[in-house]
């Protein structure tokens, strides 16, 4: 809008997009695992553990020296807005780390394709004379030619730009192992070749990757919270507006005068200036037109639009309404209950953006050679996948479940808990469903260490 009376939208904004990175990718800790799928057999478990944990660290090593933590509030302002963010992953060379962009949405075109995967197009000006660096890894790999003449000559040029459209879709000619193809033109020239190149595996292939925020069926955008309470934001900046407007008459006087030819006051009066009358002239003449304006109903619409919004952008809560402060158990439930709101429509950015994040990151990790293409064990390979945030939400919910029923049971058996739970089992279930790798469980049939004095009788 041209004028804009009203802040809060936006702060909203920027709350929810933090409140999005710290649920998907937060930067203090590796917010991703693998697990493995496939059945392996007990005895090999340590060193199958041991193997897929030095494959997450070299992937978030990649990603930490990246710029990604830096521009990830972007992508996550992007969802809480129009509800479709889109991040160009690329490796321009093996001795620099990854870069990460975010594709904003005018450069951006998608539409959805065989089983709802997106085919995703963009448009971008570049500087010509960066052409060779952009489409370094295309041209090694004979993929992309800038030898036409006209391209040239705008490379060649200072400050010239030119428009370039990357295309990328799926081919389904192997419906078991689809592929992404893609096309590129500069200021409307194919620069690929006239047969669409096959770039890769969907796992990964793609450098632009796009999710969305509570998609719609049969609709390529996601509807993001921002376009959801776009009306409301109009209302309230209008509402703002008129508030603002009434106390401007409210504190402006009107002054009603007989005109003497004399004495003019349409421009107003200026504090601190003198003004001549003519002599006949008397304060009777001059009367002070009052506006009561009541700016009440104004403020009290915008708290109610207020609240909504904040429902609009998932921060309503846990607040604290009245003067008596909620319980901790009111304010755990009251955070689960805004955590259940906005998982579900989040889970698209999920399995679109973040899980193809890892996949990107790991086919350039290979493309690198930092790791191999496979992992395995004894000539096995092995079948893993990442473990999203929802489900570790999940696994933390188990956790306090868990943690009731044992206080139930120590109120309920006292002394004979030991012997109906087991604590080693439990006490290991617990540690691997919340995610601790710190905490050390002894094995039943481990002994103790001499060195450590027994605890004392009870």
């Amino acid at each position: 809008e041209p004028e804009t009376f009203d802040g809060l939208p936006e702060e909203l904004a920027t709350d929810l997009a933090g409140d999005l990175v710290t649920y998907f990718t937060p930067a203090e800790v590796k917010w991703a695992e693998y697990i493995v799928t496939a059945p392996i057999p007990e005895e090999d478990a340590d060193a199958v553990q041991e193997i897929v944990q030095d494959r997450e660290d070299t992937l978030f090593e990649m990603i930490g020296a990246s710029n990604y933590n830096d521009i990830a509030p972007q992508w996550g302002f992007e969802a809480a807005t129009h509800g479709t963010p889109a991040l160009w992953v690329t490796a321009s060379h093996l001795a620099r780390p990854l870069h990460f962009e975010v594709v904003p949405p005018h450069q951006l075109y998608i539409t959805p394709g065989h089983l709802g995967y997106l085919d995703r197009f963009r448009e971008a000006t570049v500087l010509a004379s960066s052409l060779e660096a952009l489409f370094s890894l295309e041209i090694a790999r004979g993929h992309v030619n800038l030898d036409q003449e006209e391209i040239q000559a705008k490379m060649k040029k200072p400050g010239v730009t030119v428009n370039v459209v990357w295309g990328f879709w799926l081919d389904w000619a192997d419906v078991a192992r689809p592929m992404w193809k893609f096309e590129i033109t500069v200021d409307g020239k194919r620069v690929t070749p006239e047969e669409p190149v096959i770039l890769g595996p969907m796992e990964g292939a793609c450098p632009l990757l796009v999710g969305r925020f509570n998609p719609r069926p049969g609709r390529p955008w996601g509807r993001g919270p921002g376009m959801k309470a776009l009306r409301d934001i109009r209302v309230l900046d209008k509402v703002n507006e008129t508030v603002l407007s009434g106390l401007d008459q409210a504190l402006t006087n009107t002054l009603i005068y007989a005109d003497d030819g004399f004495l003019d006051l349409s421009e107003g009066l200026e504090a601190g200036r003198a003004y001549p009358a003519h002599r006949g002239f008397t304060r009777d003449q001059v009367y002070e037109l009052g506006r009561n304006v009541n700016v009440d109903q104004g403020w009290f619409a915008a708290d109610r639009l207020e609240g909504k919004l904040r429902a609009c952008f998932y921060q309503d809560g846990p607040r604290q309404r009245g003067e008596t402060p909620p319980t901790a158990a009111q304010w755990l439930d009251e955070r689960r209950r805004v955590q259940q709101r906005i998982g579900k429509p989040a889970i698209p950015l999920w399995s679109e953006l973040i899980y193809p994040l890892i996949q990107r990151v790991e086919y350039l990790a290979v493309a690198l050679g930092k790791i191999e293409s496979a992992i395995t064990h004894d000539g096995n390979a092995l079948t893993v996948a990442p473990i999203s945030p929802l489900q570790k939400a999940q696994n933390q919910d188990k956790v306090m479940v868990a943690r009731s029923n044992l206080d139930m049971a120590f109120s309920v058996l006292q002394d004979q808990t030991a012997s109906v739970i087991d604590p080693v089992a439990t006490m290991k279930n617990i540690v691997k469903a919340s995610g601790d790798e710190l905490t050390v469980i002894r094995d039943q049939q481990q002994p103790m260490d001499p060195n450590v004095a027994p605890p004392p009788a009870q």
